[in-house]
């Protein structure tokens, strides 16, 4: 017996040959793979994340994290996306990316969804907004919360349209937004050059968003609504952008889970010099002064804060 050494595996005193391995002793016989329970004698061996081992073939087997998209077992580098999904390294140059989360798709998955417009992953088109019914009292609801904030829109009547992308195409017009998910449409009466009123005509919004990104649409395209109603009309791109994604922004800080929060954090981080950058000014505006006091000076003087 060699003195002072006990197998870790059965904490008995070790008589002759032992196994070295994992920081600790082992009678052979004791060493055993996790998954097949056989003895491991060889060098080859992987081990898991609570620390058990494992015969390479069946770490494989039994151990090894699957591939989101394919099912392989991922035994060397791999990727990890914003929701915790690990995926092939190489799917990230096959396949495409969903529109409204960026998770990849795969061919089946959306030939599953060959009807619509933009690439859209399973997930989010379980909760897809696809109808005029479904989407009317979600809506309001949004309104609702925009008006606590303290939007308030009169007796003006604020409807909303769901609508397929050559339509919403059709209400930007000249304005290149290529990434567009709703716009506000309005009207201006002017006489002698001057501006004299101004109507809201719709919220136009592209169907089948998945159901957070459709209120976060929504709460943006009402701070453009409430801008209008005021005539406040000469403020530069990045601060009208701005003030309406800050608008999303509180209200998918309010949500809970997942989906609201990629949204709050795909706002904070857009590098878009117009929403990103028009956000981030905005919001710095807006923690100085108050979002009350932000409103009241847009209201009055039809500019932000100074």
């Amino acid at each position: 017996m060699l003195a002072g050494l006990i197998c870790k595996g059965c904490g008995q005193p070790i008589m002759g040959s032992y196994v070295t391995a994992l920081n600790a002793i082992w009678h052979p016989e004791h060493f055993v793979c996790a998954g097949c329970k056989q003895p491991i004698r060889d060098n080859h061996l992987n081990v898991d994340a609570h620390g058990q081992p494992y015969h390479a073939a069946c770490f494989a087997q039994y151990a090894a994290p699957r591939c989101a998209l394919c099912g392989k077992p991922l035994l060397g580098e791999f990727l990890i996306d914003q929701w915790g999904a690990k995926y092939c390294r190489e799917h990230q140059k096959q396949y495409p990316m969903c529109a409204y989360c960026g998770r990849l798709v795969t061919p089946q998955q959306r030939a599953q969804d060959a009807h619509h417009e933009n690439v859209r992953c399973p997930v989010c088109r379980r909760s897809a907004i696809e109808t005029i019914q479904e989407a009317q009292p979600i809506f309001q609801q949004v309104k609702q919360w925009v008006g606590e904030q303290g939007l308030r829109y009169g007796n003006v009547r604020i409807t909303l349209e769901l609508c397929d992308y050559a339509r919403l195409t059709h209400y930007l017009r000249s304005r290149f937004e290529p990434h567009a998910l709703g716009v506000t449409v309005s009207s201006m009466y002017s006489e002698d050059g001057q501006l004299v009123s101004s109507t809201v005509d719709t919220i136009a919004v592209l169907h089948g968003l998945p159901l957070t990104l459709f209120r976060g649409v929504v709460a943006h395209e009402l701070g453009h609504a409430w801008l209008t109603v005021y005539g406040i009309k000469n403020l530069s791109p990045w601060a009208e952008e701005g003030f309406c994604e800050l608008l999303a922004f509180r209200y998918y800080g309010m949500l809970a889970g997942d989906e609201a929060r990629y949204h709050v954090g795909r706002i904070a981080r857009n590098p878009d010099p117009i929403y990103g950058e028009g956000f981030r000014r905005v919001q710095v505006i807006a923690e100085r002064v108050g979002f009350a006091q932000l409103l009241e000076t847009l209201r009055t003087t039809k500019h932000l804060p100074g």
